[in-house]
């Protein structure tokens, strides 16, 4: 079936705004500015968002399907609280995968594939430096090149179900992250330090010692701070 240059046009546009309303309400909802247990309605969304009600509703089911927002029909919807058990749950997974790619690549440290991914954990290391050492720090970039990090390592392994695995516990673990990072600088510079430990470990081989700083890395305690 033919499609016009104008229903293109109008097609891309829908998808910028569906693209737009879901970034900008993610954002929204990661950093906190949406509370637990309230009920939000889908006309203050367009209204935050100056947009009709189609991109809005699309972002808001995309939500619903990462698992971040309930939909009540007709009333709006809500945050998902995340509770202790989710907490374990997330973190388990984090911990076993992201262990086990910094030892694979800690054991194949001479490899091609292990020195590109290696690179690009370096860059992306001095990434989080620069902006450890900028007047304002922005939080949001630090944890997008958290996540950076250790998905390098994920996507080394070339593991469609690593990777699917991951993908699916990402928000989760970005909402956490995103609110540790946001009270306590400390954490953060952390964050970071433990980046460095884990890089220098797979540089040397240290199979042992990687996996092993790779969990505590991820330490339950840290998620679990009020």
């Amino acid at each position: 079936m033919y499609v016009g240059t104008g229903e293109r046009c109008a097609i891309a546009t829908i998808r910028r705004l569906q693209d737009e309303a879901y970034d900008y309400l993610k954002e929204k909802i990661l950093s906190g500015e949406f509370s637990d247990g309230q009920l939000y309605s889908e006309t203050k969304a367009t209204a935050m968002l100056g947009m009709s009600r189609t991109p809005v509703r699309d972002a808001l089911l995309r939500l619903s399907m990462e698992g971040l927002i309930e939909i009540f029909p007709s009333r709006g919807f809500s945050i998902k609280k995340v509770s202790k058990a989710t907490i374990k749950e997330t973190i388990e997974v984090r911990r076993a995968l992201e262990g086990y790619a910094a030892y694979m690549l800690a054991c194949a440290v001479d490899t091609q594939e292990a020195r590109e991914a290696l690179f690009k954990l370096n860059e992306c290391v001095n990434s989080q430096e620069a902006l450890l050492l900028a007047p304002k720090m922005d939080v949001e970039k630090f944890v997008d090149l958290n996540f950076t990090f250790h998905n390098i390592m994920i996507d080394y392994l070339k593991n469609d179900v690593f990777q699917q695995t991951y993908k699916r516990y990402e928000n989760k673990i970005k909402e956490l992250t995103y609110g540790r990072f946001v009270s306590s600088s400390e954490i953060v510079r952390e964050a970071y330090k433990g980046h460095i430990q884990i890089l220098a470990l797979i540089r040397s081989g240290n199979t042992e010692q990687v996996f092993s700083r790779s969990m505590t890395h991820n330490d339950l305690a840290y998620y679990s701070q009020p």
